[in-house]
């Protein structure tokens, strides 16, 4: 299992999460286990998110996959993603 830490600003964190929780059984299909979410306590547009992958390969292609690019625009990303892939010690 791999966990994939994805942070980036949202016009709005009510129409994020609900564009967010649209597309779980796309995320489920592509192999995604599970995810937390976290507002930032100083910006409420601030989100980070840490999802968990049945293998890298397959989180690597839901990242780049068109049907996540659709899902976040449409969501209101309003900043590029930056993903952080973490080497469990």
């Amino acid at each position: 299992m791999v966990k994939l830490i994805t942070k980036f600003e949202v016009e709005d964190f009510a129409k994020w999460k609900s564009g967010f929780m649209a597309v779980e059984s796309i995320r489920i299909a592509a192999g995604s286990k599970g995810w937390q979410i976290f507002l930032g306590m100083d910006n409420p547009k601030s989100v980070a998110v840490i999802t968990e992958w049945d293998n890298l390969e397959n989180a690597k292609k839901f990242y780049q996959s068109s049907a996540l690019r659709d899902a976040q625009q449409k969501a209101g990303v309003s900043s590029k993603p930056e993903v952080f892939v973490p080497e469990p010690m």
